[in-house]
Formats: C-alpha cells, structure tokens, sequence
C-alpha cells in the first residue's frame, strides 16, 4: 500500500511508536523517521524532508501540532492524527475535519483506512 514512502511518526510513547513502525513497515513503509513532539519534528526537518505521510499523536490539550500540520499538507505531505483521546476521533480538529483520526490503542485496519483515505481524497 505505502510501496517504499517515506513516513514521520510523531508520536511520545516508545512502545506505540514501535507498533506503528511494524504496522507500517507491513504496508511497504520505507524509511520511517521518528519524533517525540511537534516541536522535536520541526527541528528535525532537514530528516524526513520529503515524507510521503506523516501519523501524528493529538490530544484536545495539546495543540503544538497544529502549527506543524499546514506545513505538512502545504508540501503535499498526507497526515492521519492518532490519539487516545475518544472524543477527538468524533469532534475532530476543527481546522482540519478531513484529516481521518485513528483511536489508540489503534487497531491495524483502522490504521489502514485512515492512509487510504488520505492518499484518496485531498484534504
């Protein structure tokens, strides 16, 4: 499905990190670049410059993504968020309701629906 695209991980906790890596490499993920944070990825840009798909963690409290997630749609990057947080997955990110949200623990084929989506449709 991914067939070799470049993919950012945002995501801060180790062990979730390491399943979405097997995840993705299941789907023909090439290289796959982590970050703890928004803020770790933008300072590490100059590594994952041309990631094909980024899986970002959100939480309603924590926002700091969103200043990175235009930057990502604008260089053509598509970007599925990921969150424990239940009440995100039906309210959404109010600035992005297309981007498809996926619960942890997330299962594998939800997983697989979110990157179909966002590799089918514009955002």
């Amino acid at each position: 499905m991914l067939h070799g695209t470049t993919v950012l991980v945002i995501e801060e906790e180790f062990l979730i990190a390491l399943d979405i890596q097997r995840m993705l490499e299941a789907l023909g993920a090439g290289e796959i670049f982590f970050a703890r944070s928004a803020a770790e990825a933008s300072r590490q840009q100059e590594l994952w410059a041309g990631a094909g798909l980024a899986i970002i963690d959100m939480a309603l409290q924590r926002t700091a993504a969103l200043d990175l997630i235009p930057q990502l749609l604008g260089d053509g990057v598509a970007v599925v968020l990921c969150s424990a947080d239940a009440a995100l997955k039906h309210a959404r990110v109010p600035q992005f309701p297309n981007l498809p949200v996926v619960t942890k623990p997330m299962a594998e084929t939800d997983l697989v629906h979110a990157i179909g989506k966002v590799f089918s449709s514009p955002v």
